[in-house]
């Protein structure tokens, strides 16, 4: 028995039903298990424009396989036409936005299922919590990745695709000579050439594959372009499911445990994925009421190497990653250090979803034995700074700024900082102090993506080192770290760091230390934040700590 029949049979529910019925929906229709296609449509942001059609083929998988689609729509913010300038302040908030609306919307009209649509950064994750809160038979599909731009001469990369992410860092190296304004506009006009989430290995694609490692959606899906014909159909194949789903009583608390969780940091790990897959996952976790925290993410993470050079970390692209088998032979590839035997939203495990699947090229999707790098793709580190845990991606640093120690520079806001560096003042060896930029104190948590973007540009990337109580770019390498806790809102010690202090950062021995006494500083009164308004004073006055995921309480503890 599904849960609408509570409020759709007998006389006493004909109110209800009379109100479906003005909507054009029939007696036989609501007869049926309703289910919720939610998707975050709109011309705003590029990765989203498809699912306008991919919400139709949902629509028609569910009544194929004998249920009532009902849709309604969220928001869906574009990280890239938000990055470094206010806007970026609200990007990370849109999450809990994204999961209260699902929420209230599936609660208060007692939808039985979901198929839930999205693409982008901080859309995935947010679809999922609102899932979990309701804990219904759900599917997850996105709109899938753009197709990259071809660049075969002077390619940063190294290989002849290019993407988004090369524009900022070609700003760069137009500011220092190295190329021309004529150069920099073909940039522009070519790297991106079809709607789509950014073709690089950035959160929006990262946040997707995770959701294909743990089952949410259908293998092979993940990477699929934007603009392939399959997407379609695996868009009718997923409103299906959910019936299926529906039939069997699985929910997606069934899909997602700790295992799930587990493999998903671990598949991350080899492909090189978002640094912001920390602050997702962990979320995910709390909301799915799983024992997890940030160290014991950074040790399973550094137990698997990184595997699949794909942009920021490489030369390839989605494209080539999703030609050479995508996540199910990612998963085969990783068989002996993953638990494949929980159910997913195929209603098989996830050993039967990629049993049939062959590694079509191995120089794109390394075996363990043939790493593209023997460290994991992220790390955790600890020290005086980062008490409660900082992030880093050592699958994006070069090796030469794998251990880092230099003179603090010291920017109050991701803004003063790229003023200093636009105006020179950060030279080679400087450790850039960027903070105010947590979830608290942004509010919001900022990604440093342009700061990074335009040293890498002015062959800086490996030679400064950035670390903020902000956060990064998917698309982000050098050297850097973010999610520094405490954060200097909250008082962490990055709040008391002053310009010359000596700072050291050692990747793969997990520290990060100044060479300060901090205790002794804090009888120093520090600056006061800004003040917050609107939905950003809301957020900074409830957000748990980056540590924590950036959550939103939902539960009393």
């Amino acid at each position: 028995m599904w849960r609408s029949k509570d409020i759709l049979e007998g006389p006493e529910w004909a109110n209800v039903r009379a109100l479906y019925k003005s909507s054009g929906f029939s007696g036989e229709e609501l007869t049926k298990p309703l289910i919720a296609v939610v998707n975050s449509y709109n011309t705003v942001c590029p990765g989203h424009v498809v699912l306008k059609q991919l919400t139709q083929r949902v629509k028609e998988g569910i009544y194929a396989a004998g249920g009532t689609p009902v849709e309604f729509g969220t928001i869906g913010a574009c990280d890239g036409v938000a990055m470094s300038h206010k806007g970026m302040q609200y990007i990370l908030p849109t999450r809990e936005m994204i999961a209260d609306d699902i929420e209230a919307m599936t609660e208060a009209h007692r939808l039985d299922g979901l198929v839930i649509l999205g693409s982008c950064d901080k859309i995935v994750p947010g679809m999922i919590l609102g899932a979990l809160r309701v804990n219904l038979p759900t599917v997850f599909i996105n709109g899938g990745p753009t197709l990259p731009g071809r660049m075969k001469e002077n390619n940063p990369y190294g290989g002849e695709y290019i993407d988004h992410s090369i524009i900022q860092q070609s700003e760069g190296a137009l500011k220092s000579g190295k190329i021309s304004m004529k150069e920099f506009e073909w940039i522009e006009n070519n790297a991106v050439p079809t709607i789509g989430s950014c073709a690089m290995l950035g959160t929006a694609n990262t946040m997707c594959c995770l959701a294909e490692v743990m089952g949410l959606s259908f293998p092979g899906s993940a990477t699929i372009p934007a603009v392939y014909s399959r997407r379609q159909s695996i868009a009718f194949e997923s409103g299906m499911a959910v019936m299926d789903l529906v039939r069997k009583d699985i929910r997606i608390k069934d899909i997602i445990t700790k295992q799930a969780v587990t493999n998903a940091i671990k598949v991350n790990s080899a492909i090189g994925g978002s640094t912001n897959a920390v602050l997702h996952l962990l979320a995910i976790a709390y909301e799915a009421q799983i024992d997890l925290d940030i160290f014991e993410f950074g040790r399973i993470s550094m137990s698997v190497p990184h595997l699949v050079p794909m942009i920021p970390a490489g030369q390839f692209t989605l494209l080539d990653f999703h030609e050479a088998g995508g996540i199910p032979v990612m998963m085969k590839e990783l068989e002996t250090v993953l638990d494949l035997d929980g159910i997913t939203c195929t209603g098989h495990t996830s050993r039967e979803n990629i049993m049939e699947y062959r590694n079509k090229d191995s120089d794109v999707i390394r075996s363990l034995d043939r790493p593209v790098h023997t460290r994991g793709g992220i790390a955790v580190l600890r020290g005086n700074i980062a008490p409660d845990g900082a992030v880093t991606k050592p699958s994006a640093i070069p090796e030469q700024a794998l251990w880092f120690r230099g003179p603090a520079k010291i920017y109050e806001s991701e803004h003063e900082a790229l003023l200093g560096i636009r105006a020179s003042q950060v030279g080679e060896g400087d450790v850039v102090v960027i903070r105010n930029e947590g979830p608290k104190g942004g509010p919001g948590m900022q990604e440093m993506y342009k700061v990074m973007k335009v040293l890498v540009g002015m062959e800086l990337g490996s030679k400064v080192c950035v670390i903020t109580d902000g956060r990064f770019s998917g698309s982000n390498n050098g050297c850097f770290v973010g999610h520094i806790c405490p954060e200097a809102f909250d008082d962490g010690p990055i709040a008391y760091i002053q310009d010359g202090d000596i700072i050291t950062v050692d990747v793969l021995g997990g520290t990060i230390h100044a060479d300060a006494d901090f205790n002794q500083r804090r009888a120093v009164r520090r600056k006061e934040a800004e003040p917050a308004s609107g939905y950003l004073y809301q957020y900074r006055k409830n957000v748990a700590s980056a540590s924590q995921g950036a959550y939103i309480a939902t539960r009393q503890e």
